[in-house]
């Protein structure tokens, strides 16, 4: 293994979404890279060209197989990919693309003495891999998604050949990894059940900017530019309009608020959002904005004009593993959440009295939580000054990532006595 630097750690961090694109991901990679940067570490990051969740390369881009610029204080390498949003080929495409074009970006990267390996998909992850392991250098791969997994829920593929071999390959490639970094409960105990020993095993979940979303005045301008009447109470959804977060149940509750002082503005992209958009002029939902996707620093604007913000998760057995990253910058602004969902977030949401859990998939459910945010204001200041308490004590991404980094400082120590250990024993 390549030596620590003196004074500080060097780190490669590999991943297909990174900001300037919008979403969970990348604010949360953006997020710790800039805690790493802070701390004094050298980082590269390897990653595409700049497409998600637009499925085109950005404005400002040229098509050049690989860019390198320095961003706030970071070494960025961008590959070029095949940019596709949805499903099907295009998709396979766009992940399988990056697979190829990361190896590229990793070679001309400085060698780290940690890579990051983000685990979208095994496309984008195993060739990562591998070519860490190559160089001799420690591994470290951050699982926010149970990716097969999901692919199996949702019928993409059926669980037959394929997906055994797919799971086979995951399974080789956690092995290959120093360490495995769980974001939710519950992919960590799926992956302890996939193998991955507890000696490997660390925790990094999501967290929040606490000096970007705090509570403050509200921004009367926002008003104005959405065009909000006097009186009219602003519930945000700002992220990612993908299949998983079910997002026709805001629809559902906005249907049945069409006579209420309510407007509820969904702010970002995705593969759903053009459908999503559909129904709702279908149905002649008035109180339904949609904005394409802004900075934090918007959304943290945004936010403090707002009665409360929403997370929505989709049904099923497999989403119960998630936190909607999307309750997180509204808890950290004092605001309520209301919850639409089944799963480890809504749990964390209950548990920590930051806001409202309703059904998945009810709008009935999310339109009563919203009249009783609305005729219950004292309410709603107490649900958002508990989400801000519990956000200061347990999810600020400096806390986050200092912990994360004592984590991974103790398996190299382990793994350094091992190796001494087995150096005396050759040496008798």
């Amino acid at each position: 293994m390549t030596q620590k630097p003196r004074g500080s750690n060097s780190f490669t961090l590999v991943t297909q979404y990174f900001p300037p694109e919008r979403g969970a991901a990348q604010v949360r990679l953006g997020s710790i890279v800039a805690d790493l940067v802070g701390r004094g570490n050298r980082v590269d990051v390897v990653t595409a060209l700049p497409n998600y969740p637009l499925g085109k390369i950005f404005p400002g881009w040229s098509h050049r197989p690989l860019q390198s610029r320095s961003e706030n204080g970071a070494k960025i390498r961008r590959v070029w990919v095949w940019a596709s949003m949805g499903s099907g080929l295009g998709r396979i495409l766009n992940y399988l693309s990056f697979g190829v074009m990361s190896v590229l970006g990793i070679g001309v990267a400085r060698k780290s003495h940690w890579v990051i390996v983000e685990y979208p998909t095994l496309f984008g992850a195993l060739p990562a891999v591998l070519c860490a392991k190559m160089r001799r250098q420690r591994i470290v791969i951050i699982v926010a998604d149970l990716w097969v997994d999901s692919i199996v829920e949702i019928g993409t593929i059926s669980d037959g050949r394929v997906i055994a071999l797919l799971r086979w390959a995951e399974r080789a490639m956690l092995r290959q990894a120093d360490a495995v970094t769980a974001v939710t409960e519950g992919v960590r105990d799926a992956l302890l059940q996939k193998g991955v020993t507890t000696k490997q095993m660390t925790w990094l979940p999501n967290g929040a900017d606490t000096e970007m979303f705090s509570p403050g005045p509200q921004d009367l301008a926002v008003r104005a530019e959405l065009g909000i009447a006097p009186g009219e109470h602003l519930f945000l959804y700002a992220g990612t309009h993908g299949y998983v977060h079910g997002l026709e149940v805001v629809l559902d509750a906005a249907q049945e608020l069409v006579d209420e002082p309510v407007r509820f503005v969904l702010v970002g992209g995705g593969s759903e959002k053009e459908s999503l958009q559909e129904q709702a002029a279908t149905r002649g939902l008035q109180n339904v904005t949609f904005l394409d996707p802004v900075p934090p620093e918007e959304v943290a604007r945004l936010l403090r004009s707002c009665t409360a913000g929403l997370a929505t998760v989709r049904e099923g057995d497999v989403y119960r593993t998630i936190r909607s990253a999307k309750m997180l910058p509204t808890m950290s602004s004092g605001l309520p959440v209301i919850y639409s969902g089944d799963d480890e977030g809504s749990r964390l949401v209950a548990a920590a009295g930051a806001g409202i859990v309703t059904k998945p998939g009810d709008g009935a459910d999310l339109a009563e939580a919203v009249r009783l945010l609305i005729s219950s204001p004292e309410r709603a200041a107490e649900l958002g000054a508990a989400g801000r308490n519990w956000i200061e004590s347990n999810a600020s991404w400096h806390q986050l990532v200092g912990n994360w980094l004592e984590q991974l400082d103790g398996i190299e120590l382990a793994a350094a006595g091992v190796a001494a250990a087995t150096d005396q024993g050759v040496s008798r």
